[in-house]
């Protein structure tokens, strides 16, 4: 803290726009979403300026300072060790008066606050009004309008908050000061507005409609993105089209040498380029979880599937943590945060990993589509099926405890359109960094350990180093059809991140995938229930620690296994039922052991505690 001149706290109710101020003073990517949950610990970036160097933390939304989820009180915590920063208490205009109770209890307990009003155009649109001055003047503190849409707003409340007179102005009103409670504002100060649920609210919020119409929605989606000829798979197949064809062509007709023919043709444009290629039906799933987040869609959402997650020992609140999981499963592993208690955070955190990510799309589609001529039906039955493993592991784990849910209702309403293109070519941008930075170095050392032996000299696949040390993998997708050491390694190389899966299939296979349906089918599924890749077993031991969490990667592994086994028995033996049930016998008992083994963990630890 000793470097900067002044820490500036991003603070106030969930969904009141925090992440997105935050980002517009800062330039940082913080994930937003009009839902509750969206930030889950404390985010900081330094912004350097004429003034000075300062530090701006943004903190997951709170409702008081004594927390509810473990968010919540991490939140409080954080602000309790930084009583000399600025506080930006954040508060929506339209319900100002809910948001004034923490705005008091901070101005109490004697933090610099500044308030900042969010969402005032939609709240003056509706017949609102509120007096910015005499709302300043009422609780002593400086208050302002800020839209972080508006450069030139954005741009004024930033110049205020690192001048000099910030800090006094915000520390105006003295520490132990009598507060006036919950005293309402007079009209003259604020007046709320008058709005009705409008019809598209109405049918979101209701029990009987929501889960059908997002059924529909996501059904539109695979069709759009998987089905033949719809817009995903054309754009998929050009881009494929022209990177590992012409482009790889084109300059393979320059090099003359073989091996560095392989190593630019096959190891760059063919493998990493073929996942690339990957980039307009991701656009598309991006898309439609951000309009979903953005939207306050998924908020409704978990409101009316509250009591079908209650089923299954949870509450509506892990709703985010699955359509996170269709984006990120590290992501969706830091959101379960937001749970009031640790054991129902464990239990999302072990189902999360069969929730099938972005990274697994392309590993569906490049087993499939060599079996398959329309994979939409298949690719969407994985995503399904995911979805059911995920919530059989929450019911096996379940302990009756299920917890209250309370969950900020936001408005309605159609993302601002530069906000939204900017935000998914920021996504976008991010899996292209990945493909050329991380795949691709994974990608081009295999083809190095592939193509040379140990006395360096340049030789078939069979006869590489690679080889020599994965021969043995092969053994365990024998029963499933496979005979080569190259599958194995690629589909285990998915525990780094699973897009090496596709770029080292295609480099392995330029000609093509020698599977049969069944094969490519039970490979598919190993990927669907495997662990997931090295950055959410991270996120996931930052949240219950690396011992279980490398207990849980192992099973999840080994439960892939049969899996793989259980699906290719579907296709080849048709004894696809009892199967299943072993495989659901063997995941119940082994998750319910490795859940029990951690609760008897908690109860010692609890017991030498208290004496």
């Amino acid at each position: 803290m000793n470097a900067f001149r002044r820490e500036i706290i991003f603070t106030g109710n969930p969904n009141a726009g925090k992440s997105t101020l935050f980002n517009a003073l800062t330039g940082a990517h913080a994930r937003t979403g009009n839902w509750h949950g969206v930030t889950v610990g404390a985010l900081s970036k330094a912004v350097k300026s004429p003034r000075g160097r300062f530090l701006y933390t943004d903190l997951p939304g709170i409702y008081s300072l004594d927390g509810y989820s473990m968010e919540e009180k991490g939140a409080a915590d954080y602000l309790r060790g930084h009583k000399n920063a600025l506080l930006v208490n954040v508060a929506d205009v339209r319900t100002l008066s809910r948001s004034l109770r923490l705005t008091r209890a901070l101005i109490g307990a004697g933090y610099a606050v500044v308030l900042a009003l969010t969402m005032c155009r939609a709240f003056r649109k509706n017949g609102g009004s509120v007096n910015v001055s005499a709302l300043s003047a009422a609780l002593g503190v400086p208050v302002f309008a800020v839209d972080a849409f508006r450069p030139r707003e954005v741009k004024a409340f930033n110049s205020f908050l690192q001048g000099e007179g910030a800090f006094r102005a915000a520390h105006a009103r003295k520490t132990g000061e009598k507060d006036e409670g919950e005293k309402p504002l007079p009209r003259s100060v604020y007046v709320p507005q008058k709005r009705k649920a409008g019809f598209i609210e109405k049918i979101c919020y209701n029990r009987a409609l929501c889960l059908p119409l997002f059924f529909c929605l996501m059904g539109s989606l695979f069709f759009l993105t998987f089905g033949r000829g719809m817009p995903g798979a054309a754009m998929k197949s050009w881009l494929e089209e022209l990177i590992c064809v012409r482009l790889a062509d084109a300059v393979g007709a320059h090099l003359s040498v073989p091996a560095v023919r392989a190593l630019v043709c096959d190891g760059f444009f063919r493998s990493a380029g073929g996942v690339l290629s990957f980039l307009p039906q991701l656009a598309m799933l991006y898309g439609f979880l951000l309009f979903m987040e953005e939207s306050g869609y998924m908020s409704a959402l978990a409101f009316t599937a509250d009591g079908v997650f209650r089923k299954f020992g949870l509450n509506g609140r892990a709703v985010f943590c699955v359509l996170l999981g269709f984006g990120c499963t590290a992501q969706a592993v830091l959101s379960t945060r937001g749970f009031e208690n640790r054991a129902m955070q464990k239990r999302t955190i072990c189902a999360l990993p069969y929730i099938s990510c972005s990274a697994k799309l392309p590993v569906y589609l490049t087993l499939l589509s060599s079996v398959f001529a329309r994979p939409f039906l298949e690719v969407a039955g994985l995503y399904a099926l995911g979805v059911v493993v995920s919530l059989l592991v929450f019911s096996f784990l379940s302990r009756g405890e299920k917890g209250e849910f309370i969950l900020e209702l936001p408005e309605m309403q159609l993302p601002d359109p530069i906000f939204f293109v900017k935000t998914l070519l920021f996504r976008l941008k991010q899996f292209i960094i990945k493909i050329v930075t991380v795949v691709t170095a994974f990608t081009l050392a295999v083809w190095f350990f592939s193509s040379f032996n140990f006395s360096l000299r340049y030789v078939p696949a069979e006869e590489s180093m690679l080889a020599f040390f994965s021969d043995g993998l092969k053994y365990v997708f024998y029963p499933v059809g496979v005979r080569d050491w190259e599958t194995a390694f690629a589909l285990f190389s998915g525990l780094v991140a699973k897009e090496n899966v596709a770029g080292l299939l295609t480099l392995f296979y330029p000609a093509g995938l020698p599977y049969t349906a069944p094969t490519a089918f039970a490979l598919a599924v190993f990927v669907l229930f495997c662990s997931p890749c090295i950055s959410a077993i991270a996120a996931s031991a930052r949240e219950i620690g690396w011992k279980d969490s490398l207990c849980n990667a192992v099973l999840q592994t080994a439960t892939a296994v049969l899996a793989a086994y259980a699906a290719y028995f579907l296709f080849v033996y048709r004894i696809f039922i009892p199967a299943a049930a072993v495989l659901v016998l063997l995941l119940a008992a082994g998750k319910r052991l490795c859940f029990e083994r951690i609760h008897r963990k908690e109860r010692r630890h609890a017991q030498k505690f208290h004496r």
